[in-house]
């Protein structure tokens, strides 16, 4: 009975591979996110806070969507705490799918941590304030699908042997993130595996300046902008 149990919790442990995220804090998510547009002569400025939960690839594409025909420059400025592994891509597929340049930046005192980079890194120009800041850290599983492991009824050996599972799908999930997310976008090798090694055990944060003092990749420019 008790194999059958770990068998269990972890064919659940499975199950929930999809509910990976990068965490971005709890509460309600649609109250705490925001999409504001500015129409300038020379380009379109889209705004967005908050988690990258649902909606945001849909109303990031809405938007996207309503300026097809306009040939100012597209610009996404991202301030995010970051969330949902699945939903990111989504957002990252909104912006690739379109045929036309769309630019990231991320501003002074703005903050653009874990599932919020990939995104960063979909634009076709990627700029930010030198004290810009930037999150890196491991996936792990959503709140949730932890809570739901701890009211499982197990002995402490269960419980270890299903932490330990949880512990190499974690690091299993985060290999192919750096990897599908981040190594195809330009950023440099090198700097991207002393990152891997760096966030094994703790969050590393990084301003703007730093990204491309260190020739990551991450960053394409540098520009002065004022607070987000």
């Amino acid at each position: 009975m008790t194999l059958l149990k770990t068998l269990v919790c972890i064919g659940c442990i499975v199950i929930v591979w999809a509910t990976f995220q990068m965490p971005s804090g709890s509460g309600d998510v649609a109250s705490r996110q925001t999409l504001s547009i500015s129409e300038e002569p020379d380009r379109i400025v889209l705004g967005w806070s908050g988690p990258v939960q649902e909606p945001m690839s849909e109303r990031v594409a809405a938007a996207l969507d309503r300026y097809r025909m306009d040939q100012r420059r597209l610009v996404l400025i991202l301030n995010s705490p970051g969330g949902s592994v699945e939903h990111g891509r989504k957002v990252v597929a909104a912006i690739r799918g379109r045929d036309r340049a769309i630019d990231t930046l991320v501003q002074k005192a703005g903050v653009c941590a874990s599932m919020c980079v990939p995104i960063f890194l979909a634009g076709a120009e990627r700029k930010a304030d030198p004290e810009a800041y930037f999150m890196f850290h491991q996936v792990s599983l959503d709140r949730s699908a932890k809570e739901n492991l701890k009211r499982r009824e197990l002995s402490d050996s269960e419980r270890a042997a299903v932490s330990q599972v949880v512990k190499t799908i974690e690091t299993q999930v985060t290999d192919d993130f750096f990897h599908s997310d981040f190594a195809i976008r330009g950023v440099n090798a090198a700097w991207l595996a002393m990152m891997r090694r760096k966030i094994s055990d703790r969050d590393v944060w990084m301003s703007g300046q730093q990204l491309v003092d260190e020739g990551s990749g991450i960053v394409d420019s540098l520009v002065r902008t004022p607070a987000g």
